[in-house]
């Protein structure tokens, strides 16, 4: 006598498995989304952090668009990983000639959050529409 599983009980165990990933696919698509927007909140203080430092040396905030964090604020902070960023766009904005305010930006440049950003002004207010 052979034994062997029945078509049945195949059948049974596929549905299981199915529906438990019904489950743990959109939670694991969420946990990547925050791990981005950490990764992206991280930058930006790294990026406040060098926009004082050159104020601080200047007198003035510096604005930069995506892809020259690193050639504008690298001899203060390592900017470099920002400038190659595949899910980000790294930007500040808002400088003046008086220095006294800026806006760091984050957006997200692709998925189901794409637009979608993440902003840090030079008193530390978090803001943006960001929403994993």
């Amino acid at each position: 006598m052979r034994k062997s599983f029945t078509l049945i009980e195949l059948l049974v165990v596929v549905i299981v498995v199915a529906i438990l990933a019904s489950f743990a696919v959109p939670q694991y698509l969420k946990a990547v989304e925050r791990a981005k927007k950490a990764k992206a909140e991280n930058a930006l203080g790294l990026i406040a952090q060098a926009e004082k430092m050159y104020r601080a040396e200047n007198d003035q905030y510096v604005n930069f668009a995506d892809g020259a964090a690193n050639a504008t604020l690298g001899s203060y902070v390592e900017l470099s990983e920002l400038d190659n960023d595949t899910d980000w766009d790294y930007k500040v904005t808002g400088a003046t000639a008086t220095g006294t305010t800026f806006t760091a930006t984050a957006t997200r440049k692709a998925g189901s959050n794409s637009g979608e950003t993440i902003t840090l002004t030079e008193s530390g207010v978090w803001g943006g529409n960001f929403s994993p």
